[in-house]
């Protein structure tokens, strides 16, 4: 039975029976904005239901006063946080990780998806620079945050890429200058490389926790090989497996420089032959920062994938294939 890519809100089409298109260009930028990433009526549905959670502060509830747990971390972490289901609807929040699944499935060949955290930042809450490295490969933050909120801060800070010493050699330079600021708007969805070291800027402004900044977020990562079409995963796979371990035999020494993921997309047609083997996503990083060999040894990896064979089927396939 095939792995079955499934249809995603804001991405490449997925329906059923049909071959997905890759996207014009493959990512290798350390972070996404998707604007209006879920239906208005959803997203708004959401919020009310915050909303509604903080309607009567003077009735003390379990319901609504016992949900929230303080994460503090001196100099780090000050946020609150919750199952979000305990505010939201179970209902919108299986909504909300089915259709991110659906977009990082098509987009980043990620098709897993960790349940969310439901965060509240009041005044003086905040996140320190840190990086999430072990915890996936890409981080997700969607925002449920009113866009005429009266706080301010709640900014995603994502440091930039590159060496933050030699980029400034020249003449002085301050915040914004060696990272971006990416506003919480409301139905924003921000997904970002996790080994990014990253904050969150200091809420300033009144204390009713209305006016805050909520964020469901977590961590995506990938499910294996996705099939969908005419052959079945394990008619896939093994030959995938081992174009792979004889790559990794030959380059084992280069291989052993590089971390992060590199997935491809291969359109199989019905006679077996490979037709496109395309990079979906590239954010794989050399240890060395001047060293250039990678693109060489992607090359490689396209080349051998796109030479496979496999046994005639009634249609094409679709193959989304996870490496590194």
């Amino acid at each position: 039975m095939t792995t079955p890519l499934p249809l995603a809100a804001g991405g490449p089409a997925l329906g059923q029976g049909r071959t997905p298109r890759p996207p014009l260009v493959p990512l290798r930028a350390p972070y996404l904005i998707v604007d209006d990433f879920l239906s208005a009526e959803l997203a708004q549905a959401m919020r009310a239901d915050i909303d509604a959670h903080f309607a009567r502060p003077e009735a003390h509830r379990p319901q609504t006063h016992q949900v929230w747990n303080y994460w503090f971390v001196p100099d780090l972490y000050a946020y609150l946080r919750t199952a979000p289901e305990k505010v939201i609807a179970r209902a919108s929040v299986e909504a909300f990780v089915a259709a991110l699944r659906a977009w990082s499935t098509a987009r980043l060949g990620m098709a897993r998806v960790i349940w969310p955290y439901l965060s509240l930042y009041v005044a003086g809450c905040g996140q320190g620079l840190h990086n999430d490295s072990a915890n996936g490969r890409f981080a997700f933050v969607y925002s449920l945050t009113r866009d005429d909120r009266r706080s301010t801060g709640g900014e995603t800070l994502i440091m930039r890429e590159g060496d933050p010493v030699r980029g400034h050699l020249a003449g002085p330079a301050a915040g914004a200058a060696f990272y971006d600021v990416i506003e919480p708007r409301f139905n924003r969805l921000v997904v970002f490389d996790d080994r990014m070291p990253h904050a969150v800027q200091r809420i300033e402004g009144p204390m009713d926790p209305t006016e805050g900044r909520f964020v469901l977020h977590g961590h995506l990562s990938e499910a294996g090989t996705l099939v969908e079409g005419a052959l079945a995963v394990d008619v896939v796979t093994p030959p995938m497996m081992d174009a792979l371990r004889a790559l990794a035999d030959r380059a084992a020494a280069q291989l052993s420089l590089c971390q992060g993921p590199l997935v491809l997309r291969l359109v199989i047609g019905a006679a077996g032959t490979v037709e496109t083997c395309s990079v979906l996503v590239d954010r794989v990083l050399h240890r060395d920062p001047g060293d250039a060999t990678w693109e060489g040894l992607r090359a490689r990896i396209v080349e051998d994938l796109g030479a496979l064979r496999f046994p005639p089927a009634a249609g094409p396939t679709t193959v989304v294939q996870p490496i590194l």
